[in-house]
């Protein structure tokens, strides 16, 4: 539109140009309003399909929180996406020295001793391909870690060996050899990648001794997308670990593990909740 005006201000004194330029600008003028048109009737077509969405489940509705989403849709997208992220970016994983610095400044951060838990069961769900829970000296690591078949395959940084056990399977599936025998459970930036973190909380309850620990940390998600397809918040999960029968010893908002915008991470350190009367 400028570049229009400039001309027609240099040609005031042509008059056919001038009347030319004129119709120009008029008729942007008018497809302009029609864009802006266009534009308000499609954003006026979105907001009846949401209304519809929200109607028929409120799980759909804008901004609504999602616990669980359909397995097979999980392990097609997520789960290809996942293995992609580790097998292509070693980051902080492939240096010895970086990985040990930053899983020791974390975990002293909140509140662990590498000697804490001698001679103790640790399970690390949602491990990745490399192994946090190796920080804690003479305990006995148990990993549960969907992609652990694959991280072994096709990861070289990959640590599983240093395990006593490896399950490759998600924290939504039980595995009734652990039931009643893990004294600390950690999992670090995994459960908002899963397909139903209740049902993953629910297990991990099972899998806890009576005097049991765990320190679960990730991030909270106003909006799915297909590596993080849960929609989760405090107050949703604080809902599901009262369900599961946890206690929540402590919380504590925390940095946000994933780079792009959007609400920080919860630390949540959880036991038994005490029985009834």
């Amino acid at each position: 539109m400028s570049r229009v005006t400039d001309v027609l201000k240099r040609l005031r004194g042509d008059a056919l140009v001038r009347k030319v330029a004129e119709e120009v600008i008029a008729e942007v003028r008018r497809q302009g309003k029609a864009s802006a048109e266009r534009e308000q009737a499609l954003t006026n077509r979105v907001r009846d399909l949401e209304a519809r969405l929200a109607a028929v489940d409120p799980r759909l509705a804008p901004g609504a929180q999602r616990a669980t989403i359909d397995k097979g849709e999980w392990a097609d997208r997520a789960q290809v996406g996942e293995l992609g992220f580790h097998v292509r970016n070693a980051g902080f994983r492939g240096d010895d020295a970086v990985w040990s610095k930053a899983i020791d400044t974390d975990w002293r951060a909140a509140g662990f001793e590498p000697t804490g838990w001698k001679g103790k069961r640790v399970l690390d769900v949602g491990a990745g391909s490399r192994l946090r829970s190796l920080w804690f000296e003479d305990a006995e690591v148990v990993v549960l870690e969907p992609l652990a078949d694959k991280f072994r395959d096709e990861v070289p940084w990959n640590d599983f060996d240093q395990a006593v056990a490896v399950y490759s399977v998600p924290g939504e599936e039980f595995v009734p050899e652990l039931e009643n025998s893990i004294d600390l459970i950690v999992s670090i930036n995994a459960l908002d990648h899963g397909y139903d973190i209740a049902q993953s909380i629910r297990n991990l309850k099972r899998y806890l001794k009576p005097d049991g620990e765990a320190f679960l940390s990730f991030d909270m998600h106003d909006e799915p997308d297909y590596m993080h397809p849960l929609v989760l918040s405090n107050e949703l999960m604080l809902g599901i670990y009262a369900d599961a029968g946890f206690e929540v010893v402590k919380v504590e908002s925390a940095r946000r593990y994933h780079g792009a915008e959007g609400p920080g991470a919860f630390h949540y350190w959880l036991r038994h909740a005490p029985a009834a009367g």
